[in-house]
């Protein structure tokens, strides 16, 4: 049985006119960073054009995790590579601060047992 994460993805296009194929390209790029958080719960890219930039802003709510990013680019499409790994950092931080607090405690609590047991011998 495969454990599929709830996505839920909106896509606003702000002054500027809606393109399946950049909502398509951008529900691609977000299942990666989906890959790396255990409950996807919200995801938000909000597409706009500022004099000659493209502007991707991408939110991302999951579980304990809430990130925000934006990225300027030539396109559309560079500005949602851009954004999506800013945002896919913030989920490896996130992930290693949660995964190494985990280790920290454990390696805490045997060092307590092996120091105690080593007081026992003397």
């Amino acid at each position: 049985m495969e454990k599929r994460s709830n996505l839920n993805v909106m896509v606003v296009f702000k002054g500027i006119h809606s393109s399946d194929s950049v909502k398509d390209y951008a529900n691609d790029r977000i299942a990666k960073v989906s890959k790396h958080l255990h409950e996807m719960t919200n995801c938000h890219f909000t597409f706009l054009t500022e004099r000659t930039d493209s502007v991707a802003q991408l939110h991302v709510v999951a579980g304990d995790f809430d990130a925000r990013a934006e990225a300027r680019g030539e396109n559309l499409f560079s500005a949602i590579d851009e954004v999506t790994d800013k945002i896919l950092h913030q989920s490896r931080k996130h992930k290693e601060k949660v995964t190494d607090h985990k280790k920290r405690e454990k390696v805490d609590v045997f060092l307590e047992e092996r120091d105690s047991d080593n007081g026992n011998i003397e």
